[in-house]
Parts: C-alpha cells; sequence; structure tokens
C-alpha cells in the first residue's frame, strides 16, 4: 500500500474565549485571546515542518455557525501557508460549524477541499502523478446531526491507505453530546485504514490498527474541565506495520487541576509556601506552557479556622495569584477551594456521649445507609426548596452527590463546634 505521513487534527474552535477568566490581567487577556490561532499555526509549522502529505481537520474549526471573520481569516491563512508548501489540507465540519452556517465571503486555496453534508465524498492525493491515498469525508449539515453518518462510509479497497473523516460520538461515555453516533465495531466493519475523527477533546486511540481509530483531541484547552495537554497527531500509515500515531501537543495555555496537602503547615505563611513549592513543580510539568491552575487545599490542619474566617480565603488566594504571576512562563491561578479538614477524629467524636457525638451519630448513620436513605434526604431538600424561584434552574443531583454534600455539611458544621467552649 506504500507509505503516506499526515497531520490529524480537531477541535480548533478558533477564536472563542476562556470560559470563567473575565477578570484576567491584561497580559494574560492578550495571550488567551489569540492562544487557539498560535495553536493552529503550530499544527501548521508541524505539517511544514515534517512534509506530510496531507493535513486532515475533523470538525469544529470555529465554535459556532455564526463564526466570526477573524476565525475564518486565521483559518483561510493557516491552509494557504499549507497550500504554498503543496501540502493539501481536507475538512469536514462538526456539529459547532455545520455547513448550512457556512460563508463562502472568502477566497479558499486550490489544495484545500471542505467536505459536503450531503454524502460521502472520497479524494485521491497524488505523489508524482501516482495515487498514493484517498481521503473520505462528509460534513454536518445542520448542528443535531442524530443519524449515523459512518453508515454511508465504504472503503473503495484501492490498494492505497484509505482514511475516513467524521465528526462523531463513538461509544456512550465520552462526555460529549451524542452526536452521529457510532460504535468501534461499526467502524471498524467499513475497510478503512484509519478513522480520521472529531468531537471529543480528549486524545484516545481507541484501536490501534486494522482500522486505527483516533480522536486527536482539541488543539488548545478553553475551560477547566480540559485538563493536560492537548494538540494533534502526526499519523504515517505503511505497509511495514501498524499505523504509527504520534500525539504532538499544540497547546499555549494548560488547565490543570491539582491538590496540595497542607496538614504539615503550621502557619499560614506556611501554607502559601507550600503552595508556591507545589505551583513551580506543576508548571515544570507542563512543559513551557502557560497554566492556569484550579488548585484544593487539602489535609487534616489546625488551621481549618482561620482558613475559613471572614474573607482569609480570598486574601490568601489573591496574594498567591499575585505571586505566581511573576512566573515566566506565568501561572494565573483560576480557582483556590478550600478542602481541608479539622484535626479532630471522626471515630472518637461519634464515641462522644453528648452534642458533637450527636451530630457525628446522625451524619454518619445516613452517609453509611442505603441509597433510599439518601434519596429521602434528597426529597426533604427538594421540599424545602421548592419555593425557590431559581429551583427549577437546577439539576437533580445523584446519590453519590448528595453524600458528597452531606459529608461537607458534616465538616463544616464540626469545624464551628469541636473545641468550642
Amino acid at each position: 500500500m506504500g507509505t503516506v505521513r499526515f497531520v490529524h487534527c480537531a477541535d480548533l474552535h478558533l477564536d472563542t474565549p476562556f470560559r470563567g477568566l473575565s477578570h484576567v490581567a491584561p497580559d494574560i487577556a492578550k495571550t488567551l485571546n489569540n492562544a487557539t490561532f498560535a495553536s493552529f499555526e503550530t499544527i501548521i509549522d508541524l505539517a511544514i515542518t515534517n512534509r506530510v502529505d496531507f493535513v486532515i481537520v475533523s470538525g469544529d474549526v470555529y465554535d459556532s455557525s455564526d463564526r466570526s471573520l477573524a476565525a475564518q481569516f486565521g483559518f483561510r491563512d493557516g491552509l494557504s501557508r499549507l497550500a504554498q508548501h503543496g501540502i493539501p489540507s481536507f475538512v469536514a465540519f462538526g456539529n459547532h460549524d455545520p455547513v448550512s452556517g457556512w460563508s463562502n465571503s472568502l477566497e479558499w486555496p486550490d489544495l484545500s477541499y471542505r467536505f459536503d453534508a450531503r454524502d460521502v465524498e472520497a479524494r485521491h492525493i497524488t505523489r508524482d502523478g501516482t495515487i498514493i491515498a484517498s481521503v473520505h469525508g462528509i460534513s454536518f449539515a445542520k448542528e443535531a446531526v442524530t443519524e449515523d453518518l459512518s453508515a454511508r462510509f465504504q472503503a473503495h479497497r484501492s490498494g492505497v491507505p484509505e482514511i475516513a473523516v467524521l465528526h462523531a460520538n463513538v461509544g456512550t461515555n465520552t462526555g460529549h453530546a451524542p452526536y452521529s453516533p457510532t460504535t468501534v465495531a461499526a467502524l471498524a466493519e467499513r475497510g478503512f485504514d484509519y478513522w480520521a475523527l472529531g468531537h471529543v477533546h480528549r486524545h484516545q486511540v481507541l484501536r490501534t490498527g486494522a482500522p486505527a481509530i483516533v480522536y486527536p483531541g482539541c488543539s488548545q484547552s478553553r475551560h477547566p474541565n480540559e485538563t493536560g495537554p492537548k494538540g494533534c497527531c502526526l499519523v504515517t500509515l505503511s505497509d511495514s506495520g501498524e499505523p504509527d500515531v504520534r500525539f504532538v501537543p499544540t497547546d499555549v495555555v494548560r488547565y490543570q487541576q491539582e491538590r496540595v496537602d497542607v496538614s504539615s503547615c503550621a502557619t499560614i505563611d506556611a501554607i502559601q509556601r507550600s503552595v508556591m513549592e507545589a505551583c513551580d513543580s506543576f508548571s515544570e510539568e507542563a512543559d513551557g506552557r502557560h497554566l492556569i491552575l484550579r488548585l484544593a487545599l487539602a489535609g487534616r490542619t489546625h488551621l481549618q479556622r482561620e482558613l475559613r474566617h471572614g474573607d482569609t480565603h480570598l486574601v490568601l488566594e489573591e496574594r498567591l495569584r499575585e505571586d505566581l504571576l511573576t512566573r515566566t512562563p506565568w501561572v494565573w491561578l483560576e480557582r483556590l477551594i478550600l478542602d481541608t479538614r479539622g484535626p479532630y477524629d471522626i471515630q472518637s467524636l461519634r464515641a462522644q456521649q453528648d452534642f458533637t457525638g450527636d451530630i457525628v451519630r446522625e451524619y454518619t448513620s445516613m452517609l453509611e445507609g442505603d441509597a433510599d436513605d439518601v434519596t429521602r434526604l434528597r426529597e426533604e431538600v427538594e421540599t424545602d426548596m421548592r419555593t425557590w424561584t431559581a429551583y427549577r434552574l437546577l439539576t437533580q443531583p445523584s446519590v453519590e452527590e448528595v453524600r458528597h454534600l452531606a459529608e461537607r455539611a458534616m465538616h463544616e458544621t464540626l469545624d464551628l463546634t469541636v473545641g468550642e467552649d
């Protein structure tokens, strides 16, 4: 079948804002505003440097169908750079940028091909006049596509590598909307060598070969739940073995959610030092990227009441944020969460025959009870909350979420009572 090399990327979401960061420092805001574009430029550089045969973009180039002109310019200019180096590009659009919202007002390079939404199209890639691969793809006609579009694909079995490009939800536990739902087994039956998927923002290799089925993930995180490295895949298909799929980070700013144990800290200053040391380590692990941290203080500490008193927590958060901004690359403390506990022993308190013991026994009885006990508690709380005007906006918590909230309530109650005269 010969050998071909290509870049597979998806979910660029060009020119979309970072969530929950409306009050960051001006220099950080500038970096964030340019991050999705800079990540895409890194992908283009990767393709040119490695002299790939083509580039695939598997949907969600933009964040919405009313895509900004800046996003269109950025995408078009990147594809033009590829074309100047003789590298064709193949683009399938997804739920965030369906064909129905596409603008034809810009002039696109000849070597850039955008798949239509009417049916699967196949395009050949040639080298010195010889066909070396074929790329098959289809775009979303509208945002909410519930049809399994993979059923429309069928490889030609032409003897050259055949790649299928699709924005789709494979499986049921991806954490994303079930658009174009399909399964690994269904994809494996279509005869392709590689499925270039988009939609899921976490890099995953669902199958390593015959065929390889791959999500490259998004190229740049934009909110705290998209943690860790983000990037694209550099793929080589050949006769010599299974596809070589190499993940390449392209992110400019990286999100992390971390915990720092402060149980050994005797003072607030000691907590501050521990956090700064931990953040230096997190920054080193981010491979030179800027870092946005959601940080939780954890452990049992004699400073519990002080941490929860007044605005102590908020003042500490702001002080840490200011100190971290002096780092290069910068670290932005997005949120400081208190998940500490007092130094008391729950089992000892439970054995006490006093008011505190009564509190602990009441809580632990519920926490150790069966799901019916938790369900009854949830129903009691809901009865009390139904008169609240915003009640209709709430989603019903799961049994485990109710247990977590009850445990947290127990500890916060004990923080206020244990040790009091």
